[in-house]
């Protein structure tokens, strides 16, 4: 039976943080806790100069699904790269949330900065779920608010309604709540009221989509450009083609919101990103006005190796959200770029046998890849490379499909379905920015409009990057920068 915080002595404190950060997979500019398991982000928000991620968090990394007890987890950051632990922020100590935990949102809501959260708690062996909230003050210090704010759902829903996503329209508060109805498709239902204490029932948000998964969690919904867009996260969706081949699917829409009817006139559903590790992403808006996202890089039932080492997932980088077209674009955030070292430069042709790129080896680097020529039929790439270990990226030209393999990336991850994830572009292949941490990786393909997003476990010496074509060669250029330690939490 795993511990709570409050059981685990400062010894055994000290143990499981060494432990940690004496792992081999240990990132270096990612966000992550001292040790332990990092949940999905909670809430994240810019105020008054400083940026607030708050995230589910439990001292068990022995744990290869969301452990049953969980804690809200506090960093801050006032550039989106150097991030701080401020620590346990909100515990399950109170009659409503003495169960468990699950995550919601931070929000500015009048003057104050409140957040807001998903409690579980027993009552004659039934589980009950309400939806709890609170305040942050000028001292970061946090006080829950005394009754819940929402306690339970209309005829014609389930008892699954959590993950309250709260925002503040023309002076009215407005909360969304993923959940599933009776016949267990998923939906999203609204409240809304003057106050935070004042909230009513609205109905659903009516998206059309009537057959869309079992259970829709994490809603988040924002202006961007002249359009809105709602997030969600997607159970049970079925795979088809290279879609939605993960346990669970994150993804948008993008289209109109009529907020007096409920009604939301969009575009298709889109993932985020096309790789094994991307769920539950939460955005603000940055000191210059951009819409940031970050997201937690896990699939939530897979067992990473690293929970050896008493630590279990980190955060993806900061990334720049764009509106293009029906979709949206995603690139990393400018103020990463104060992590680069000295840059490395090089063009030319890749051909059909195997060019070792050795001024480039690495551990921790941003990679740009630009596709001046290309007649190759196949390309591909391999990254943190040694006689055991690879990561490739394959590109078809013909298809227009790229492919992570990480059949051979290291240490066996469970519960996965299948080694590689594919996209097909609308576009032949043209760019790739790609970020290579101890134990990630993190690609942005053709200016971000699609991405791959994994986790990867390599031994410390696959360092190596080659590339070689099939039928034809290819020209790039190749610029490469060392990443220094910015995000690693201390």
């Amino acid at each position: 039976m795993p511990k709570k915080l409050e059981e685990i002595s400062r010894a055994e404190l000290d143990e499981l943080v060494q432990a940690a950060d004496d792992s081999k997979w240990k990132q270096v500019y990612h966000v992550q806790p001292p040790f332990g398991f990092l949940g999905a982000p909670t809430g994240f928000n810019y105020v008054n100069g400083i940026y607030h991620l708050f995230y589910e968090w439990s001292p068990d990394s022995d744990s290869t699904v969301t452990p049953d007890s969980k804690y809200i987890y506090h960093a801050t950051s006032k550039d989106l790269v150097t991030f701080q632990n401020e620590g346990v922020k909100v515990r399950p100590d109170s009659l409503y949330d003495a169960e468990n935990i699950f995550g919601g949102s931070l929000s500015k809501v009048f003057n104050e900065v409140s957040f807001f959260y998903t409690g579980e708690r027993l009552k004659s062996d039934e589980l009950l779920t309400t939806q709890l909230g609170g305040y942050m003050n000028t001292d970061g210090k946090v006080k829950k608010y005394t009754s819940p704010l929402i306690r339970n759902l209309p005829p014609g829903y389930t008892e699954y309604f959590r993950n309250p996503y709260v925002t503040v329209i023309d002076r009215e508060v407005i909360m969304l709540l993923g959940t599933m109805n009776r016949e267990e498709f998923g939906r999203v239902v609204i409240y809304r009221g003057p106050s935070v204490e004042e909230l009513r029932f609205d109905g659903e948000l009516d998206t059309g989509y009537k057959v869309f998964g079992h259970l829709w969690e994490q809603p988040e919904f924002f202006n961007l450009d002249t359009d809105s867009v709602l997030i969600f996260n997607a159970r049970g969706l079925d795979k088809f083609d290279t879609n939605f081949w993960n346990i669970y699917q994150s993804g948008y829409m993008i289209g109109d919101f009529e907020r007096r009817r409920n009604y939301f006139i969009h575009d298709d559903f889109y993932e985020f990103d096309g790789g094994f590790d991307f769920y539950r992403p939460a955005t603000t808006v940055d000191e210059d006005g951009n819409r940031v996202l970050i997201a937690w890089m896990a699939a939530e039932e897979s067992g990473y190796p690293s929970r050896v080492d008493r630590t279990v997932n980190v955060m993806t980088i900061p990334r720049v959200l764009t509106i293009d077209g029906d979709r949206i674009r995603q690139l990393p955030h400018p103020n990463l770029e104060k992590l680069r070292g000295e840059a490395i430069t090089a063009e030319g042709y890749f051909k059909e046998y195997p060019t070792k790129l050795t001024a480039f080896y690495g551990e921790v680097y941003e990679l740009i890849i630009d596709i001046i020529e290309n007649n190759a039929s196949i390309l591909h790439i391999y990254l943190r490379k040694n006689s055991r270990h690879e990561t490739k990226l394959i590109y078809d030209s013909e298809q227009r499909l790229l492919t992570l393999d990480r059949t051979f990336s290291g240490e066996e991850i469970e519960n996965v379905d299948g080694l590689v994830r594919s996209i097909k572009l609308d576009e032949a292949l043209q760019n790739m920015r790609i970020y290579v941490d101890q134990s990630s990786i993190e690609v942005f393909i053709n200016d971000g409009k699609y991405t791959m997003t994994s986790r990867i476990f390599p031994s410390d010496n696959a360092t190596g990057l080659e590339m070689v074509t099939e039928f034809g060669d290819c020209r790039v250029q190749l610029t490469q920068y060392p990443l220094q330690s910015g995000q690693r939490c201390e």
